[in-house]
């Protein structure tokens, strides 16, 4: 059924695929091959649960497709939303990122809302080369967020969002299983055409988060533990103070466990915990990805079209 819920070919896609969030890498030229990523990389950022972006980078020539329906949106909203875009990794130090978050009711409810896209999400991140220290990783990148079109009230906040961003990445020496990480950057907000509202303990002024944490990796499991503060005191005419605590658990599924599947799929699950002038606020989420190189899709494409001999 979800598959006649959007007209879009992007979206019959991920219907096929049946992934909540799939990934497809195209192989770079030939001569730039890259080396095959490690089992249990520190390359992924799982939206809702890890949002930082790190400064770590695809090996050069790197293209991803990236579709993430939000499956959660059939109990909770009378609409489907469905985040789709690329990235591309140029060089060693610079990556490029544009999505889109589209929508559709998905005919479980009597609802008015149409089909369409709500919001753009556009992103540029540079890694410095390491010559202050070998073991400290420092990028520098801004994203810009602006909603479009018209979808629900509860879509987006109805304000654009440009943040450009510092992130430092440092590996201990003590025990190389730790990383740790922490950065600083500026959210611009201006007022856009589009209604919508802010949520909980969300500034609705423009701000300055901080931000520090650290990844315990076991492999095949990673914790991973984020804090931010983010205040409007310094920036904005009102002076507000959010707090946000969020650990969360990954596991990149062991290929045991996949039967004759050459992707490699990551469960996730979180809490998030915020302080602020609405008060206190808890909650989970959960993820499910998968990711699969271009030439793993053509192969198993020909698998099923050509005739076996």
């Amino acid at each position: 059924m979800l598959c006649r819920l959007f007209p879009s070919a992007v979206i019959g896609a991920a219907c096929a695929l049946g992934l909540a969030s799939t990934q497809a890498q195209v192989t770079p030229p030939p001569g730039r091959e890259p080396a095959a990523p490690a089992v249990a990389s520190l390359l992924s950022r799982v939206r809702g649960l890890f949002d930082i972006d790190l400064p770590q980078i695809d090996p050069p020539g790197t293209f991803k497709v990236i579709l993430h329906p939000h499956i959660g949106d059939l109990v909770h909203r009378d609409y489907l939303r469905l985040t789709t875009g690329l990235q591309w990794a140029l060089n060693d130090h610079l990556e490029l990122r544009a999505e889109a978050d589209l929508f559709g009711r998905h005919g479980l409810r009597r609802s008015a809302t149409g089909y369409g896209n709500g919001q753009m999400h556009y992103g540029v991140k540079y890694i410095f080369p390491r010559r202050i220290h070998p073991d400290l990783e420092t990028s520098i990148g801004l994203t810009a967020d602006t909603p479009v079109g018209r979808p629900p009230i509860d879509f987006t906040d109805g304000h654009n969002h440009y943040t450009p961003y510092v992130i430092v990445q440092h590996h201990t020496d003590f025990n190389p299983r730790l990383t740790t990480f922490g950065g600083v950057n500026v959210d611009f907000v201006t007022a856009a055409s589009v209604p919508g509202f802010f949520g909980t303990n969300v500034p609705h002024d423009d701000s300055l988060g901080f931000t520090a944490g650290a990844i315990y990796d076991l492999g095949q499991i990673k914790w991973t533990l984020a804090g931010t503060y983010t205040t409007t005191a310094l920036i904005s005419r009102d002076a507000q103070h959010f707090f946000t605590l969020r650990p969360s658990l990954l596991w990149y599924v062991p290929k045991k466990y996949l039967f004759s599947w050459k992707t490699q799929w990551i469960v996730g699950l979180g809490v998030r915990s915020t302080w602020g002038p609405d008060g206190y606020d808890l909650g989970t989420s959960s993820r499910v990805r998968a990711e699969l190189t271009f030439g793993q899709v053509m192969r198993t494409l020909g698998e099923k079209v050509l005739p076996s001999h």
